[in-house]
């Protein structure tokens, strides 16, 4: 697996725009993946909107007018609170990394960065399953036998 980067199993961009509001912002929120990433104008990742920070919101009794991608998002660490860069993950990043990533922070997706800062993708751990079933996922030197 050490061949294989972040860009070569992601999806590409995929986000919510800051300036997403109400029924555009859930819709959005349907695809195949639990949050997503919150972008600005320069495409920069700004925040991270999941389907529990939906859910907050309905616990706090808003209503889906009072939903915009500014207010709901996080950062997308595991522990949540004021933090002044949200959760990305380089392009050049190994599968490796981004396993370490998934596990240390908790997290169910990744935004995907360029050297820029600006979003190319996102990466779920359902990416990382369906790639493994993909022709040359695993290197044949992978399957030699272990000696004891």
């Amino acid at each position: 697996m050490t061949d294989l980067y972040a860009k070569d199993i992601m999806h590409p961009r995929l986000s919510l725009s800051i300036k997403d509001k109400g029924n555009d912002l859930v819709k959005k929120l349907l695809a195949s993946y639990p949050a997503l990433p919150v972008v600005n104008d320069n495409l920069e990742v700004v925040g991270i909107v999941s389907e529990y920070d939906v859910l907050d919101a309905l616990k706090e009794k808003r209503t889906i007018h009072e939903f915009s991608a500014e207010s709901l998002m996080g950062c997308g660490h595991a522990e949540h609170g004021a933090c002044k860069e949200p959760l990305t993950i380089s392009m050049n990043a190994t599968i490796e990394d981004v396993i370490s990533t998934f596990y240390k922070e908790r997290v169910s997706i990744l935004p995907v960065v360029d050297d820029g800062k600006k979003l190319i993708g996102i990466i779920s751990r359902k990416n990382i399953i369906t790639a493994m079933v993909e022709e040359g996922f695993w290197p044949q030197v992978a399957f030699q036998k272990r000696v004891a």
